[in-house]
């Protein structure tokens, strides 16, 4: 008898749920019934070709980033973008606008010019983050800018930006060294480039060389030394931002060994650059002088977004 009294309150207990559960779910569909009875679905998509900002700004980078190169640069500082290690601040609006301008006009669209669009969309990282300060390491050196796996390039020092060729130079030789381990990463160099200095290279320590130093011993900067892909990208960045003269006056200070040696350098770049990529450095460097001037002189217009 216990057990089929338990049999039996155990059955009215699981028919007081189903009740329950039907009352819930009946509920539940009145609810739904009626909500969909009153609001008619919208029929424009929640996913938009076109940004809805009301920022010109970003208006403009769509367009001109976006569109073309598929890159998102980024002006406003994400803490998920940066680098956690330095203290930083903010671009401004103003600054980037005008860096956005010029990164586009002297790196993207002289790519454009010398080997094609569909090159330069390929191959050019697909973020540009853009922060106002500069990074400095502990090291009393300062980072002026990196890049992370091919994909990514951050750009420090926007808020002190100014439209002469020494801040241009500044910024495109950064651009350019970045771009150039982008290239070896995807296509790789002679190795014989690897031996030109083996033995020379002192990592950490190039910070305490002196640019006369580093020059007669055939690396074009101090940071040259730090190892042999970074000596292949400060050799090639800085043939394409200098002048002729600038680049003469170098190979003066380098001396006759000193200049040997990074001759000997460039000549295995140039044949990379022409092979691997079908890159003439020479017109390169024409084209490069030639918008970096434009630039300067104000023919460009870095300002406007409208």
């Amino acid at each position: 008898m216990k057990m089929r009294y338990n049999n039996i309150y155990i059955g009215r207990r699981v028919k007081a749920w189903r009740v329950l559960l039907f009352l819930i779910l009946n509920s539940s569909f009145l609810i739904l019934y009626t909500s969909c009875s009153e609001e008619e679905l919208s029929k424009t998509s929640i996913f938009q070709d076109n940004p809805s900002s009301s920022k010109p700004f970003d208006n403009w980078l769509y367009e001109n980033y976006v569109m073309p190169y598929n890159i998102d640069l980024k002006y406003c500082l994400e803490d998920k973008e940066t680098d956690y290690q330095y203290s930083l601040v903010p671009a401004t609006t103003e600054n980037s606008i005008k860096v956005a301008h010029t990164v586009l006009y002297c790196w993207l669209q002289a790519y454009d010019e010398v080997a094609g669009i569909k090159f330069t969309r390929k191959y050019v990282p697909k973020i540009i983050q853009l922060v106002g300060s500069n990074a400095h390491n502990k090291k009393g050196t300062v980072v002026m800018g990196t890049a992370e796996n091919g994909m990514k390039v951050t750009l420090y020092a926007v808020n002190f930006f100014k439209n002469d060729r020494s801040t241009l130079n500044t910024y495109f030789q950064i651009m350019h060294h970045e771009f150039t381990h982008i290239l070896t990463q995807n296509k790789e160099y002679d190795t014989e480039f690897r031996t030109i200095s083996d033995g020379s290279y002192i990592t950490g320590d190039w910070s305490n060389k002196y640019e006369s130093d580093a020059l007669a011993a055939g690396f074009i900067t101090a940071y040259a030394m730090s190892e042999y892909n970074e000596d292949f990208a400060e050799t090639l960045s800085y043939y394409l931002i200098y002048t002729q003269a600038q680049w003469t006056s170098k190979m003066k200070l380098a001396g006759e060994e000193g200049e040997a040696i990074i001759t000997r350098k460039l000549n295995i770049i140039r044949k990379y650059m022409q092979t691997a990529w079908d890159i003439d450095i020479d017109e390169m460097r024409d084209v490069l002088q030639r918008r970096i001037n434009d630039v300067v002189a104000g023919k460009i217009d870095i300002d406007s977004v409208n």
